[in-house]
């Protein structure tokens, strides 16, 4: 199992030809999200992402970048991979997130930087990931 967080508004709406662009956007990045996770290995999902509020400590525990100050909107999905494959290290889903595009001014409470997904970065990381250990 596979959590990832972000800042970058990746609302899953399931909207591609709206006339609310906002609703096309948000998709767009959701889509550009989920193929960027499977660039290494296949990912499943059973619920959209899910959007909560962090105060600062929680963003700090989940290893936001420390340009982050306050309470912010963060976005949350749960991935999993087939049975018998093992989830990829975080390293590798680190490159292949650092610096891909995003669309911004969406619903996130944070500037991004650059408009695009910081993985790497310990200021400005606006992605974060956390393999849990299903027993």
């Amino acid at each position: 199992m596979l959590k990832v967080y972000t800042l970058i508004d990746i609302t899953e709406t399931k909207s591609y030809r709206s006339a609310d662009q906002k609703l096309n956007h948000q998709q767009a990045n959701f889509m550009t999200f989920i193929q960027t996770l499977m660039l290494t290995m296949n990912f499943f999902y059973d619920k959209a992402p899910t959007l909560i509020e962090c105060d600062e400590k929680k963003l700090k525990e989940l290893g936001f970048g420390s340009d982050y100050k306050g309470s912010h909107n963060v976005w949350c999905l749960e991935a999993r991979v087939d049975e018998g494959r093992q989830v990829p290290d975080v390293e590798t889903l680190q490159n292949d997130f650092d610096l891909v595009p995003v669309i911004p001014n969406l619903n996130e409470t944070i500037l991004i930087n650059n408009n695009v997904f910081r993985a790497k970065d310990k200021k400005a990381r606006n992605i974060t990931f956390n393999k849990a250990n299903i027993t």
